[in-house]
């Protein structure tokens, strides 16, 4: 066959071609029903073939260029995946970041270990950083009520842990340092703490009731992005077969799927902190029970 012949034999399915191009590109799929789904459909596997034809037998002739540009336009459409924003985020939550979670365990759990590393060193060693003020103070204070905006400290506090949870995952890049700095840093002031609060005989149970509640999504989710920021400085540090680029890259890109989990869990840990923790009329032994439920919960949600 001639090209002459294979381009008069095939050039009314190429022009319907051209047209269903022309109607997806100024509307969409969507703007298809379904026989013409079926036919666009067709219409694409047929020029895909004369298009694969033409370059076997036509290399150098005047239809494949033609072909080429049409399927290319094509392909676009006919590979396009139909989103569902609702759906996408629900198999996140509950199929995607569990098993990004299991899968990263190892990290999290090197993370929380230098947490509780930096709250040992606090409690153990005595260091108590100035910023925490007179400990017998605090504990004097500790379940007074105060006059609490529950709106504005939700935002607050949403703020100040995202900032935690960001700079034990961004400082990653530099090798993991930056990570392993920031997570013993937040755990010896958190280890001071509690420190400074028996040192100075003041209700534990009450410490404890005040801070479990919402600490306990809101140091999983620390633990994680600093996970996350370890596995960055990983990918940096040893590469392994790959090359150190390519190997930050692989890394990374687990490490972000991580991050809108992180994110509603911070969510999470800072709405309880805002209107939960200090809520004068739930016991103390009631909010412990919340923060063990908490985890229950949360272990439930990543390990189903």
């Amino acid at each position: 066959m001639t090209e002459t012949r294979f381009i008069a034999k095939h050039e009314n399915d190429w022009r319907a071609m051209e047209a269903y191009n022309a109607r997806l590109l100024s509307g969409g799929i969507k703007k298809l029903d379904a026989p013409e789904v079926r036919q666009f459909a067709h219409l694409f596997r047929l020029c895909s073939y004369h298009m694969a034809y033409a370059k076997t037998h036509f290399p150098h002739g005047q239809a494949l260029p033609y072909l080429n540009r049409l399927v290319g336009v094509s392909h676009n459409f006919f590979y396009v995946r139909e989103t569902n924003t609702g759906m996408d985020i629900l198999r996140y939550f509950t199929r995607t970041f569990p098993a990004l979670v299991r899968e990263t365990w190892k990290y999290t759990a090197v993370a929380a270990g230098l947490f509780f590393f930096g709250a040992l060193l606090a409690v153990v060693g005595g260091i108590w950083p100035e910023m925490l003020g007179d400990g017998q103070a605090i504990a004097d204070n500790l379940g007074t009520p105060l006059e609490w905006d529950g709106t504005f400290m939700t935002a607050f506090f949403v703020t100040n842990n995202t900032t935690v949870a960001i700079n034990a995952f961004v400082w990653g890049i530099f090798g993991g340092v930056g990570t392993i700095y920031v997570l013993i840093y937040n755990g010896i002031i958190v280890g001071a703490l509690f420190g400074l609060l028996h040192t100075a005989g003041a209700d534990m149970l009450t410490a404890y009731a005040l801070i479990l509640p919402h600490g306990v999504p809101e140091l999983f989710a620390i633990f994680l992005a600093g996970g996350a920021g370890l596995m960055l400085g990983k990918g940096l540090i040893v590469p392994g077969i790959h090359s150190r680029k390519h190997s930050l890259i692989l890394h990374a890109r687990k490490a972000v799927a991580l991050v809108p989990g992180i994110a509603f869990l911070m969510l999470v840990a800072a709405f309880i902190e805002g209107f939960f923790t200090p809520a004068e009329g739930v016991s103390p032994v009631a909010k412990l029970v919340f923060a063990g439920v908490c985890a229950v919960a949360l272990g439930g949600w990543l390990t189903r």
